[in-house]
């Protein structure tokens, strides 16, 4: 029999494990539903209705954005994991930090289109991304770059621009 402290001694160390794990989960959960708000909030040149979301990599993501979407009967939002190649068949492409090494080619690809570029890393929304990522102080937070949108002809709202950072 293994005594009790032994026990809650093992049940801490397996709580203390799970931690991160739980953390980046939360990350994703969130980051889906601000992916969310940030195509609810952008108007497209020609009032598309049913978009593309194409998410490079990151399969957790697109897994919790898929479960925002069907909470919110969003029918018109089809979200698929996609590859480089495939970024001009998308309206909105999310660029997470382990494909950051694509983004210049992803950004020369899609600069002449109205396709949404939202990234994880802050500093891409100053070399092209329209949204990014930005935790401050344990909080999860977005800068807009407004004059990458406009050159996109992306109306973003005024309510996305008050809540997040614009540059």
């Amino acid at each position: 029999m293994i005594p009790r402290t032994e026990k809650i001694f093992g049940v801490i160390l397996v709580l203390l494990l799970l931690i991160p794990l739980t953390a980046s989960s939360q990350d994703e959960k969130f980051q889906a539903i601000f992916l969310y708000k940030f195509i609810d909030n952008v108007n497209w040149p020609d009032s598309k209705r049913d978009l593309r979301v194409g998410i490079l990599g990151s399969s957790d993501l697109l897994e919790e954005f898929n479960k925002v979407l069907k909470a919110r009967s969003a029918n018109n939002l089809i979200a698929q994991k996609i590859t480089v190649s495939e970024v001009t068949t998308c309206d909105v492409i999310f660029i997470p930090q382990t494909h950051n090494s694509v983004f210049h080619k992803v950004i020369e690809n899609v600069k002449s289109k109205s396709i949404l570029v939202i990234t994880e890393d802050s500093d891409f929304v100053k070399k092209g991304a329209g949204i990014s990522f930005l935790h401050e102080e344990d909080k999860l937070g977005f800068i807009v770059n407004k004059h990458a949108l406009d050159a996109k002809g992306l109306r973003v709202s005024t309510l996305l621009l008050t809540l997040g950072k614009e540059m």
